[in-house]
């Protein structure tokens, strides 16, 4: 075997591939429960979200990931305070 041909399998290693849709891009996911937060660290392994269709997995840490980016936040529209007429009643 040639030194520049490597096996497929070594690819899982080095690169994303989604399941469900074939892509190659991914971020990173938040950790959901005990098996997530303490487990998967230990196996050397991250939660991921393709960034296509939303399919969770987990991969391995020598894979990058982007990182989660928050949607900027919308600031409160200023609503202008209801005139109150010094003449009206309330029964």
């Amino acid at each position: 075997m040639s030194p520049l041909v490597r096996p497929s399998w070594s690819l899982f290693f080095e690169e994303f591939h989604c399941r469900g849709c074939g892509a190659e891009d991914a971020y990173q996911s938040r950790p959901r429960g005990f098996f997530e937060s303490y487990l998967l660290p230990i196996l050397f392994l991250q939660p991921v979200r393709c960034d296509h269709c939303y399919l969770r997995s987990y991969i391995p840490r020598s894979v990058t990931a982007r990182e989660r980016t928050r949607p900027p936040r919308k600031q409160p529209e200023s609503q202008p305070a209801p005139e109150v007429q010094a003449d009206s009643r309330i029964a």
